[in-house]
């Protein structure tokens, strides 16, 4: 049982326009800003300290409380960490350009790294080094700044967020346990999707961008690879893609021929 609340007039309005998710991410990427900052050139005492008080402490718990059981990877839609990387592929902040189209090398990401070990062994670094981590200001700082130029790099060489979908430890984390969040974003007739051939939810139009998750969404039944950017609901031109609020649950959908969001 579930209810599409994006087809709420108001907030299809809300979620159409590309000034809500930019004015939530530059916001974030301020914050971010000023916790890099704290951790280079602030206070050595931990406790006084904005970059480890506000990411470690208060971030931390609100992700891991409130975010990720009631909101899935709502988190990932305003990310700072890709948003300067996606802006350079995009060439513009707001407006999408004709075609959507991305200025990148448009390398391909190896194969035998297209899962998740990479961020599992990223999320297991952070915790092994957790104690020098959340008690150096300057540490936190240099990770901070080294997950934002590693996002900038990825995305000048390899195509939309790859960053996001093969790198990041904390997306990773997310992921996993989105899967038991009561929201999730879904087509809401498949055979829609079969039927329409220009599939520009994946390839992008002159509405938005492909899928900057590499995810075909007439494919998803799960939340793991799914950033909830909501770029399929604009660049739909069926209609096709909604917000959906649902029990909450962990596995994929019960759909046997769904997959888990692959690409085309």
């Amino acid at each position: 049982m579930r209810w599409a609340f994006s087809e709420v007039p108001i907030v299809k309005r809300l979620m159409r326009t590309r000034w809500l998710q930019f004015g939530l991410t530059a916001c974030t990427l301020g914050v971010f800003v000023l916790a890099v900052l704290a951790g280079l050139f602030g206070t050595p005492a931990g406790n006084h300290n904005f970059g480890i008080v506000f990411v470690w402490i208060v971030w931390w718990a609100l992700l891991m409380l409130m975010q990720v059981p009631f909101l899935g990877r709502l988190w990932c839609g305003i990310c700072p960490i890709p948003a300067p990387g996606e802006w350079l592929q995009r060439r513009t902040l707001v407006q999408p350009r004709p075609g959507g189209r991305l200025y990148t090398l448009h390398k391909k990401w190896p194969r035998f790294l297209k899962n998740i070990w990479a961020q599992n062994f990223g999320f297991l670094g952070v915790a092994f080094f957790s104690a020098v981590i959340l008690t150096s200001q300057l540490v936190t700082g240099l990770v901070l700044l080294g997950f934002i130029v590693l996002s900038i790099i990825t995305s000048v060489l390899f195509e939309r967020r790859t960053f996001c979908r093969y790198l990041c430890p904390i997306g990773g984390f997310i992921g996993l346990y989105s899967q038991a969040a009561p929201i999730e974003v879904r087509v809401k007739d498949q055979a829609v999707c079969l039927s329409h051939k220009e599939k520009t939810c994946y390839t992008g139009s002159d509405e938005g961008y492909g899928c900057p998750w590499l995810n075909f969404p007439g494919a998803l039944e799960a939340n793991t690879f799914c950033g909830m950017c909501t770029e399929c609901l604009k660049t739909c031109p069926k209609d096709n893609v909604a917000l959906y609020i649902r029990r909450p649950h962990c596995g994929p959908d019960a759909d046997p021929g769904a997959s888990p969001g692959r690409g085309l």
